[in-house]
């Protein structure tokens, strides 16, 4: 009897650590979403007007050739 006791209460402890992970991951989303929520709050207000980022010029290579594939030349025959 004290064996199936002893495999109950491992069974109680082994699920308490599993509920804890997943109550902990829960804060975590929880704590993200508010986060969101108050952006989007923001942003729906009437007031709100869109900052454009300023983007970076792309590095001049030092071959002077482009990104990504080159173009076909056809051949006069």
């Amino acid at each position: 009897m004290a064996t199936a006791d002893l495999n109950k209460l491992q069974q109680i402890l082994a699920n308490a650590e599993d509920n804890d992970a997943v109550l902990n991951q829960i804060r975590k989303q929880v704590t993200k979403i508010s986060g969101l929520m108050e952006e989007l709050n923001t942003m729906l207000e009437p007031g709100y007007k869109i900052e454009k980022k300023e983007r970076k010029p792309r590095a001049a290579n030092a071959s002077g050739k482009r990104p990504g594939r080159p173009k076909k030349v056809v051949s006069a025959e």
